[in-house]
């Protein structure tokens, strides 16, 4: 796996102090009963419960796990976005299954 961390992300997991990254499919329920369900990435700073699920990779000191559920379409980078304590990560090079 091709795996990058930009250097606001970097920063932002130093701060927190973590040592693992989790990647996830996520299910949102939308609020409309006609949408339904919404899948989306979901990022957690800890290790999976079930790690055996998911691809692995150490990158820069931190574990890194992928969901196998999630199709990679290139290198995946994780980004920060947002400011102060509104401030989350993502991931482009990932794609949600239908």
């Amino acid at each position: 796996m091709d795996i990058r961390l930009s250097s606001r992300a970097r920063k932002y997991l130093q701060d927190k102090e973590a040592s693992e990254l989790t990647l996830y499919l996520v299910d949102i329920e939308a609020g409309s009963s006609s949408i339904g369900v919404v899948k989306d990435v979901g990022i957690s700073l800890n290790q999976p419960k079930r790690p055996e699920q998911f691809l692995h990779d150490r990158v820069e000191g931190l574990d890194i796990y992928v969901d196998r559920k999630l199709k990679i379409t290139g290198p995946i980078v994780i980004k920060k976005q947002g400011v102060w304590k509104f401030a989350s990560l993502f991931a482009d090079g990932l794609h949600v299954p239908i």
